[in-house]
């Protein structure tokens, strides 16, 4: 936040930096780019940049923010962009913007700009002023919560504040009841897939797309009791948008799902009787004890091997070897077949492609004990991904065997019994089993191989012994999607092969805020101005363009990144469209550099000394070491958790990397070897909501923040244009991560599990500001025949752990 002046030396400050930017800015190359010509964008030197004139200049009403998609998943417009008008984006902006290029950039596809959350608006004229009376509020007084209350007591930020905001019900009170009555009595089977064996379709294919059968023994085309429902709009009365948005990156946000409707086809339910508008599927039942989900992906696959590269056909061995292949044999599989594409992507092949198959990898451990909802998840997973697609994904239980003298590589025997003994039965057909002895022996420069810091050293092991895989998912239990699995992950995947690499890092690093920044096509315009102002001007480095490798690495790094084709100022948004993304993440990619966040220095062998140490008591929460002086000139990035997707060339990189010995902290290590191997690299906004009524100017200053902090009080004393979430009062640092505790979508919050359990018809603790704590929901809350029950769009959800009905509390 910027801290104003006294009036008359903001006066002399005003003037003197208009006249700089007249003369430094026009022959900065950065400046001079078209797409910005008449922008005048101050930042640190110039005047104050407003923070309520760039709320007011990007707010543009919508009617609800969830986005308009259509429902029939066989329209090939489901799937492409709806067309922005300029009145959207404004006439200028727009005839400036398709100076670069004749084809749409994918910000301007975007259906509907950004509504207002329905949030009070708050003169924001003095930010300091704002920020004092927020902090003037009744803070209690009782001990053991963190961060603790009285740490905050004089300071300029109180990580706790937002803890007193109304909370939203409307999550909760927005159900069936809410629908009108032929939409609540009419749910639909829910097919957002493409258009199989049309015309179009088997021009750009190979193959032929045949349907598979499903756990009731029937194909998939003709069994409608195998398919998730969903009823064709939402409740009125659902909350917005909070970060991210439907249409940002292409996903239906009209229909909702009821318990019912998302897992009546897998098996829940099925004892509830009189349920309104809703029925069992009818006799006989499944037994789904007795249903072998590995077996069923394999016939699957099977049946359309024909669509998938000659290397891709095969039903999937898995691999029980713990060998490093030789240098060769690393290079071979991890090669890219040509002629191979997905969604949104372009294939260097002329004519008829293949399809990419992806790995969606469950991690698990021995001794996890999966609870009928993760079951239940699993089912809806591999129905979704593998079957619906013909195999395009396969879905697999990694499990890790967390006792390293035990071989499960070479013992066969012994490999079935650690699954019998932590799978359940109709799962066993699905796990692949890996430990990390195996990785001790791959990657032995390293000197530390524990999975809480090195999660994704066994997706380098399973993508170089599974090498068919052109793509990783990296996907955890705990997590939930509340709409269609393969609809989530195929329109994310589209989004980030739209997205040109001009920019692209700069984009990744913020979060698009509907309350603060209006359309996504004004946030776009407003962060790629501000980026380009401030590098100019040195206040943050150029933009990236092409791979950034560590100049001191020993041995060099080789990027295996492409250069870029043009000039930076060359380019017009056009390299990077059409090419998969290597790295698609669900939160910002942000450079940790000049934040507290703790893991920032968990860096292994990039400077000959210290290295991260671990006590043999405790192997995870060991003091950090003190940064090496050359950390502060290692530019990475950190993406908040390890869900992720992760292309082969990426894994290679990484693999490349652990095998010199070099590694970091798991959160910072994908986007960080993206960004020095020239990678393309993609944080894909999807909808993410908040427990709470956040005032807008709040949450600005909260997740927008980018700027120097004084060292007693944590107040904003100096904003850096362009660096959001990567200053002194970054929402990554350890106290003020806790304004997450609210999110549908981060490792820390409660919000998820309390939703999802609600939804699920099951009690769930709530706290109410100033009350105890209450259990609400559960059996008869949502009335005698379900009649309230909670309708909600598809979003994704995490954490939801320990989720058996009676756990109520974990």
């Amino acid at each position: 936040m910027v801290v104003r002046r006294p009036g008359r030396v903001a006066l002399l400050l005003f003037v003197a930096g208009l006249a700089w930017f007249a003369v430094v800015a026009t022959r900065s190359s950065w400046v001079r780019a078209r797409a910005y010509v008449g922008q005048r964008v101050p930042g640190r030197g110039f005047a104050p940049v407003e923070l309520e004139q760039q709320l007011e200049r990007g707010r543009v009403g919508g009617e609800d923010g969830l986005g308009d998609g259509g429902f029939e998943g066989a329209d090939a417009s489901f799937w492409g962009g709806r067309g922005v008008s300029t009145e959207d984006i404004g006439a200028s902006e727009a005839s400036v913007l398709r100076t670069w290029t004749a084809a749409a950039l994918p910000w301007e596809t975007v259906g509907r700009v950004g509504s207002k959350l329905d949030y009070e608006d708050v003169n924001l004229g003095d930010e300091k002023k704002y920020m004092e009376g927020m902090l003037d509020w009744n803070r209690p007084s009782w001990v053991g919560h963190w961060p603790p209350f009285e740490d905050y007591i004089g300071r300029d930020y109180d990580p706790n504040r937002w803890e007193e905001f109304e909370l939203d019900n409307r999550f909760y009170t927005a159900g069936h009841h809410r629908l009108s009555p032929k939409t609540a009595s009419n749910p639909t089977p829910y097919l957002p897939l493409p258009a199989y064996n049309t015309p179009s379709w088997t021009s750009s294919w190979h193959g032929t797309h045949t349907p598979c059968t499903g756990p009731r023994g029937l194909p998939l085309n003709i069994s409608v009791h195998d398919h998730i429902h969903a009823y064709t709009n939402i409740p009125a009365s659902f909350p917005k948008v909070f970060a991210g948005g439907y249409d940002v990156v292409g996903l239906d946000g009209s229909a909702c799902f009821d318990r019912y409707s998302r897992y009546g086809a897998y098996g829940f339910g099925s004892r509830d009787a009189n349920v309104l508008h809703w029925e069992a599927p009818p006799p006989p039942p499944v037994a789904w004890a007795d249903v072998d989900w590995g077996r069923l992906q394999d016939e699957c696959v099977a049946g359309n091997a024909g669509r998938y590269a000659p290397g891709a056909q095969a039903v999937t061995v898995k691999s029980r070897s713990g060998v490093l292949p030789d240098d060769a044999a690393v290079e071979a599989a991890f090669s890219v077949s040509s002629g191979v594409a997905g969604p949104g992507a372009r294939s260097s092949a002329q004519g008829r492609k293949y399809h990419a198959r992806t790995a969606v990898l469950i991690r698990a451990w021995t001794g996890y004990v999966f609870e009928e909802d993760d079951v239940l998840a699993v089912r809806a997973m591999v129905s979704e991904l593998s079957l619906a697609s013909g195999g395009e994904y396969e879905v697999f239980v990694l499990l890790h065997v967390k006792d390293g003298e035990v071989d499960v590589f070479g013992n066969r025997t012994l490999y079935e019994e650690v699954v019998r003994e932590n799978v359940p039965r109709e799962l066993r057909g699905l796990a692949v089993l890996w430990s990390e002895s195996v990785l001790r022996e791959w990657y032995p420069e390293v000197g530390d191989w524990q999975v809480y810091w090195h999660q994704f050293m066994c997706l380098q092991w399973f993508s170089l012994t599974h090498p068919h895989f052109d793509y990783i998912w990296n996907w955890e239990t705990d997590a939930r999607y509340t709409g269609h699995h393969h609809h989530f992950l195929s329109t994310l995947t589209s989004f980030a092969a739209a997205q040109p690499r001009k920019l692209l890092w700069e984009r990744n690093k913020r979060f698009y805020l509907p309350s603060v920044h209006g359309s996504y096509a004004s946030f776009v315009k407003d962060t790629h101005a501000a980026v380009l102002n401030a590098s100019s001007h040195a206040l943050l480095l150029p933009p990236v363009w092409g791979p950034r490798p560590w100049p001191h690495s020993v041995p060099p790094q080789e990027p295996l990144g492409p250069a870029p084709p043009t000039s930076f100022e060359e380019d017009a948004f056009e390299w990077g469209v059409g090419e998969a993304a290597d790295l698609i993440t669900l939160l910002p990619l942000w450079d940790p550099r000049n934040t507290s966040w703790s893991y920032r220095h968990k860096i292994w062998n990039y400077a000959p000394s210290p290295q991260p140490t671990f006590s043999g008591d405790d192997a995870t929460a060991s003091p950090l070491p003190h940064a090496h002086a050359a950390f502060a000139h290692l530019d990475r990035r950190v993406s908040i958790s390890t869900v992720a997707r992760l292309s082969k060339t990426l894994l290679h990189a990484m693999h490349t990397e652990n095998r010199a010995g070099r590694a970091m902290q798991a959160e910072m290590w994908p986007g960080t070897v993206a960004l020095q191997h020239g990678l393309k690299a993609v944080y894909a906004p999807h909808p993410v909501f908040a427990d709470r009524v956040w005032p807008a100017p709040y949450a600005a200053a909260v997740f927008d923040a980018a700027a120097h902090v004084h060292p007693s009080t944590g107040g904003a004393v100096e904003r850096v244009q362009g660096a959001w979430t990567e200053e002194g009062d970054s929402p990554y640092n350890h106290d003020r991560e806790a304004q997450f505790g609210g999110w549908s979508w981060y490792f820390s919050t409660k919000f998820p599990r309390c939703l999802y359990r609600r939804w699920l018809g099951w009690g769930a603790v709530r706290e109410e500001w100033g009350e105890g704590e209450k259990v609400e929901g559960g059996k008869g809350a949502d009335g005698e025949r379900g009649e309230r029950r909670m309708c909600m769009p598809a979003m994704l959800l995490h954490p939801v752990k320990g989720m058996a009905e009676e756990k109520i509390r974990v």
